[in-house]
């Protein structure tokens, strides 16, 4: 058993001295406010590792965990005496801000305890706009916590403080106060032995990324990332928390689909996951493919305020899922017009409203992407002929007109990927690979009702049928 007596004098004799050093500095006492330093920001560290009792400390840490600190085969993953020791000081200069009298035996304790422990757990928090539960209360899908914004300011950001010790380090200029209503938090966790916890980090990425796209797919709505925060349960820990900020813009939105999640999607959501998973996409020797561009082209379209570039990315994404691999360009436009209206059509989404829509949103990409030059009165008449656009939008609110386009085509991109994934699963008469020749099939009308009715029932059987009708219009904007 480890005499851990040593290094608990050597800390208390290092803390000491340092926080006197900082206090030179005047870096400390820290306000209650903001109670957190960093190293390289708020304080130079050879300030810190110039006082005697730095050394030993290193030395004795060193003596105590060599498991940790010793030299490995793999120099990405070596771990320093000196990061903790930083660590350690921090959280005693955060703890003494608030319970001063414990502070530095509480960090002390934790610090011993993080580093007698293989494992560690990273805790990710997204913030998300246009994200909602139906009850207000806490929903869980799977490995992922929807937290509603409570009543009140700074409900959100105290959650993320509850969850990542010391999380508000990761604020740039204090609270990050978005306005995109509504909003919700995403949160995951992992607990993990892996040697590199940036990666763990971007496994719990990947997981939201992963929910926002099945609920974009299964409801069309308008959901965006804001920020995202990432670190440990600890004070004292391997990595600082931080923050990445996603959307480019924190206003309010022009137009807004709200998802309301009830709760009850953990069973839909395992099953259009399955089908992405199972989606025979041939990837060796590949450095892209079709499929990945338009699922990547269409989770990009929602990043940007402006509605241009998703309307470039949207139209790509597009593109790529129902032509696909294929190699005759003669036409492209066309085909792509008669796919969408014979594959996406129903009862209350006319092949003659897709196929003029796809046409114009088509004309306006093709301008934008090839820097054409358009007028203000014609851009107002040509968006304002597409199906989903209300007149008066068009000529009183261009803005909205044009958000509202965006919205279309990103609704027939939503369904032609449903459609693709389920025509292409098990038995599906439109695989990924080999060569289907889809035109000469969908001439006929027989198999053209067939293949709807197909990609239709396959949603069906997997209790998720209301994902292939079109956007409810009316619901728009709540």
């Amino acid at each position: 058993m480890v005499d851990y007596e040593p290094l608990r004098t050597a800390c208390r004799s290092f803390i000491a001295e340092a926080l006197d050093a900082l206090q030179d500095e005047h870096v400390v006492p820290t306000p209650r406010f903001r109670p957190y330093i960093k190293v390289g920001s708020d304080y130079f560290g050879d300030t810190v590792r110039a006082v005697s009792h730095y050394r030993p400390l290193e030395e004795a840490l060193e003596a105590c965990f060599p498991d940790r600190f010793q030299h490995r085969a793999n120099p990405f993953h070596i771990e320093h005496a000196t990061a903790y020791i930083f660590s350690l000081l921090e959280a005693v200069v955060a703890r003494c801000a608030t319970d001063g009298a414990t502070a530095v035996e509480e960090s002390i304790d934790e610090l011993i305890d993080v580093l007698s422990s293989a494992s560690y757990e990273v805790v990710s928090a997204r913030h998300v706009a246009h994200l909602t539960t139906t009850t207000g209360n806490e929903a869980q899908i799977g490995e992922i916590t929807v937290v509603p914004e409570p009543k009140g300011f700074g409900g959100l950001t105290r959650r993320i403080q509850r969850e990542i010790s010391g999380a508000a380090r990761a604020w740039p200029t204090g609270d990050p106060r978005p306005y995109n209503p509504p909003h919700a938090l995403l949160i995951t966790r992992e607990t993990s032995t892996d040697p590199a916890p940036y990666q763990v980090v971007e496994r719990l990425s990947d997981r939201f990324d992963r929910f926002l796209l099945i609920a974009r797919l299964l409801t069309a709505g308008t959901a965006r990332t804001v920020y995202e925060v990432s670190g440990m349960t600890t004070l004292v820990s391997r990595i600082d928390p931080f923050m990445n900020i996603v959307a480019r813009g924190q206003r309010r939105s022009l137009f807004r689909r709200t998802v309301r999640l009830t709760g009850n999607e953990s069973d839909a959501f395992t099953a259009i996951g399955e089908l992405i998973d199972r989606a025979d996409v041939k990837r060796d020797g590949m450095v892209a493919t079709s499929f990945d561009v338009a699922l990547a082209r269409f989770s990009q379209s929602y990043i940007d305020d402006n509605p241009y570039e998703p309307l470039v990315d949207l139209a790509t994404a597009l593109e790529a899922v129902m032509i696909g691999t294929e190699k005759d360009n003669e036409g492209l436009t066309l085909r792509l017009r008669m796919r969408v209206a014979t594959l996406l059509a129903t009862s209350d989404d006319a092949a003659e409203d897709l196929f003029g829509d796809v046409s114009r949103l088509y004309g306006l990409r093709s301008r934008l992407v090839h820097g054409g030059q358009i007028k203000d009165k014609d851009l107002r008449k040509e968006v304002g002929r597409i199906s989903t656009v209300p007149t008066e939008d068009a000529t009183d609110q261009l803005g909205v007109a044009l958000h509202r386009a965006v919205d279309r085509m990103r609704d027939l991109v939503r369904r032609a990927i449903l459609a693709r994934l389920c025509l292409a699963a098990e038995g599906g008469p439109w695989p990924f690979t080999g060569e289907t020749p889809v035109d000469a099939i969908l001439s006929d009308d027989t198999k053209r009702v067939t293949w709807r009715t197909w990609w239709h029932n396959h949603l069906e059987n997997l209790g998720v049928g209301y994902a292939a009708d079109r956007a409810a219009v009316d619901f728009a904007d709540r």
